[in-house]
């Protein structure tokens, strides 16, 4: 996968967890990830590793090479959990 790809769906894995999050249900025209995510086998892990890094990671800013590495991390983790098969 490109760096464009990998932010992308990264970016649509945490959109979906967010819009969820606030009760918003997938409809006809919504993209796969919103309308696959709570059905995914690791949907518990891929919510639990965006909370840890807001809580544990993110301070509010991307302020040093460290912090976006972290943030790197996190789009490769929740890529690796998401591309799993599915059940």
């Amino acid at each position: 996968m490109e760096e464009k790809e990998i932010i992308e769906l990264s970016n649509e894995i945490v959109e979906s967890l967010m819009r969820l999050s606030l009760g918003e249900k997938p409809g006809m025209l919504s993209n796969k990830v919103f309308k696959s995510l709570t059905e995914h086998v690791n949907f518990v892990k891929i919510k639990q590793l965006y909370a840890d890094y807001l809580v544990n990671e993110f301070n509010g800013q991307y302020s040093s090479t460290d912090s976006l590495k972290k943030l790197s991390d996190l789009r490769f983790n929740l890529l690796a959990l998401y591309n799993i098969e599915k059940a």
